[in-house]
């Protein structure tokens, strides 16, 4: 089972990819959000074999939902109806941040934050 992950952004949408046994996530690439975004993550999903997806949702600090946790949600519902595969979330909090921290560049940031919301997700799956 493969697994895409997804670290949402108003410009850029960081993919991530698991391998095919759904433990380790890769980074994968970064998306524009432009008008053609659900038609390249469907080509995507269906040329990688995906049968998850997961999106990391942003909340502040305590769990509260900010103005990007409703875009990000108002995102995943888009895509459900987009796509016939099951779309979960995942907290991303300060994924975005250690990833600056561990001094990946700047363009890589948004698709290794997406691994980094994908490979949590699988490892509260197969703890």
């Amino acid at each position: 089972m493969k697994y895409l992950g997804i670290d949402y952004g108003d410009k850029r949408i960081g993919i991530a990819i698991s391998d095919s046994g759904g433990k380790i996530a890769f980074p994968k690439k970064v998306l524009f959000n432009r008008p053609n975004l659900m038609a390249q993550l469907k080509s995507l999903m269906e040329e990688e074999e995906i049968s998850r997806v997961v999106i990391g949702l942003p909340t502040a600090a305590g769990g509260k939902a900010t103005e990007q946790t409703e875009k990000v949600k108002k995102f995943a519902q888009v895509l459900r109806n987009t796509v016939s595969i099951s779309v979960e979330f995942e907290d991303e909090l300060l994924t975005t941040h250690l990833v600056e921290q561990a001094g990946i560049k700047k363009e890589n940031v948004d698709e290794a934050a997406a691994a980094l919301i994908l490979q949590s997700y699988l490892d509260k799956l197969h703890k």
